[in-house]
Formats: C-alpha cells, structure tokens, sequence
C-alpha cells in the first residue's frame, strides 16, 4: 500500500469530521459537536504515515488534507443551501495544521528515542487535542469565552483522550526508523 492510501484516508476522516462539526449532542449543559469522535482519529492516521513512511511524507498528506478540506469546503458553498462561516473554517485549519505538527514532532521524538511504552504516545495525542480544540473552539467563538467554552474545551477533550486510550492499543509496530537510512 502506497502512502497516498493512507493521505486519502486522512483527508476523508478530516473532511468527515468536518461534516460531523454540523451536528450536534448534549452531556448535561454542555453542548458538543459529532466529531469530537472522529478527531482522534485524525492523529492516529498521521501516525501510521509517520512510521510508515517518516515525517516528511506525513507533513505532506496533512498538507493535502488541510487543502483538500478547504476545497470541500468552498465546493460545499457553491452547491449547498448555506454559506460557509469561513472564520470557524479557518481556525480548524489552523488548529488542524498546528495541532498535527505538535502531535507528529511529539511521535516522531517518541518514535526514535523510546521504547514500546505506549503511555507517551497517549501524551502526543493529548498535547495536539489541547491546540486543536483550543484553537478551533477560540476561532469558532470568535474569540468571545463565555462560562460554557471552558467546560466544553474540557469534556471534548475528556471524550477525545477516551478514544485516543483505545487507538494507542493498535499503535505497536515500530516500522520506519530514519536512522536505519
């Protein structure tokens, strides 16, 4: 399998939770989006690119990704019945592109420089939450934080690191190490 399979699935779980963005749920007085359970997933796939295929080919497929987004989004406009807020747009891009970088630097040091310990790789996930949710949920409010943001920030990231416990599971094969080049 080529690395573009892995880039197709990244974009297609970025645009999903994109799309899953639109809907919403509630946990007592906090609202959150759907796809606070597809984001998760989002580092998960780098990850798999970065072992696969090291840092720079993941670098790549999230550029794509962030583009292709975008594209979707713009497309999206044009046909669909409502106007894209391009502001929230924006900082999920952002928050998408930076939170990525924090999270593959985070794996790829974790990747070379430890063992098999799979709590590390639970820290990467987490510290790229924390930015992307912050970021995202601060565009998103134009920047307006109200009682509710932080109980929001806090339980998205709480559902968020749940899900992520789980995919460290499937996190295990050490395949590509640049220092065996």
């Amino acid at each position: 399998i080529g690395s573009w399979v892995y880039i197709l699935l990244l974009t297609s779980v970025t645009i999903l939770g994109w799309v899953l963005g639109k809907f919403d749920f509630s946990i007592g007085k906090t609202t959150l989006t759907i796809a606070v359970f597809a984001y998760p997933f989002r580092y998960f796939i780098a990850n798999i690119i970065t072992k696969k295929y090291g840092y720079k080919e993941a670098m790549n497929g999230i550029s794509y990704s962030a583009c292709l987004l975008l594209l979707f989004a713009i497309v999206a406009s044009l046909f669909g019945q409502h106007d894209v807020d391009y502001v929230p747009l924006t900082g999920e891009l952002f928050g998408y592109m930076l939170s990525q970088m924090i999270n593959l630097s985070i794996y790829y040091y974790l990747l070379i420089n430890t063992k098999d310990d799979k709590i590390p790789y639970l820290g990467s996930y987490i510290a790229a939450m924390l930015v992307d949710t912050l970021v995202s949920m601060l565009f998103a409010s134009r920047l307006v934080v109200l009682a509710s943001f932080w109980r929001t920030y806090f339980v998205t990231i709480l559902i968020q690191a749940i899900i992520s416990i789980f995919l460290i599971y499937f996190d295990d094969k050490k395949i590509y190490n640049p220092r065996k080049k």
